[in-house]
């Protein structure tokens, strides 16, 4: 989510070859233009003469993924929730949702299994997704 710092976290240095790195100022232009962490728009300002609008947006990581590390999520969530909520967007509002996979050493602690894992997980996007499309579920 955030590209000009994605390489000064766990093993994100390895994917500089493959994405880029900011500390170098030719590729600093590459990834600011597609960083989704730096490409928050606000809907209601005109941007190159088109009006941005989003959708309901879920973001999902795990609690200690070393790959993708999960402040990239925390830190978006926190600049859209900046940047989009003020008394414009409460009239446009579209839910904005973080979900948190709990890892398998955390679940132990709590005696929950992979299956309970699974079945929370999938409530959370079933019922992110009802929320979303303002429907409801029935027997």
């Amino acid at each position: 989510m955030d590209m000009l710092r994605f390489h000064k976290f766990t093993i994100g240095h390895a994917w500089a070859s493959d994405y880029g790195c900011s500390d170098k100022e030719e590729e600093f232009h590459w990834l600011i233009k597609y960083s989704p962490l730096h490409n928050v728009k606000r809907p209601w300002d005109k941007q190159h003469d088109k009006q941005c609008q989003y959708r309901p947006t879920m973001l999902l990581t795990a609690d200690h993924d070393d790959r993708v590390v999960p402040l990239h999520s925390l830190k978006l969530l926190a600049t859209m929730q900046y940047v989009l909520c003020n008394e414009v967007w409460i009239i446009v509002h579209k839910p904005i949702q973080l979900s948190v996979a709990l890892t398998e050493k955390k679940l132990d602690m709590e005696l929950a299994g992979p299956t309970q894992k699974l079945i929370d997980e999938a409530a959370d996007r079933y019922s992110f997704m009802a929320k979303s499309l303002d429907v409801c579920w029935t027997n």
